[in-house]
């Protein structure tokens, strides 16, 4: 079975999605189709093959504020701006019945490769991630992104690292 992640349409029913954190279902559930209208900030998803509608998994991105670079990892940061642009995950869940199964992985990728697409096109140095808690950090740390100084749940990887 191929699972192809496809922008948030309104056919989706985020109604019953549930990852098992209520922040991430809230949102999904009753923010995320108003920040796609307004251009705030684009959600993707992953949808069950046997039923196009039903969300197994997504991830929302949206431009970040500049970040000060003496926020940022010191090895990070030789030759850059006093303010680095980049791109945040918003969020990324997986609905409770498809953990353990990679689509967080491939949710994750598909973002790191759409980071690595905009920059290409529009600049930007970073993909930042805001994790909800430390099993979310270590989960981001697997792929390379390395947590701020100051605060272990900002991690932050460049787009120069993203593989492709």
């Amino acid at each position: 079975m191929t699972h192809s992640v496809t922008p948030l349409e309104v056919r989706h029913d985020v109604n019953k999605f549930t990852c098992g954190k209520d922040e991430l279902d809230n949102y999904l559930q009753t923010t995320a189709k108003q920040h796609q209208s307004k251009d705030v900030a684009k959600t993707y998803v992953i949808a069950g093959d046997g039923d196009p509608n039903t969300i197994i998994g997504f991830f929302t991105m949206a431009i970040r504020s500049m970040t000060p670079k003496d926020e940022m990892p010191v090895s990070m940061v030789k030759r850059l701006p006093s303010n680095v642009p980049g791109y945040t995950l918003a969020r990324l869940a997986v609905s409770k019945s498809h953990q353990g199964q990679g689509f967080g992985e491939k949710l994750l990728v598909e973002a790191m490769t759409k980071a690595r697409a905009a920059a290409k096109e529009v600049g930007g140095f970073a993909l930042f991630v805001d994790a909800k808690d430390e099993n979310a950090a270590s989960f981001y740390k697997k792929y390379g992104f390395t947590p701020f100084p100051s605060n272990p749940l900002i991690l932050v990887i460049p787009i120069a690292s993203i593989p492709g």
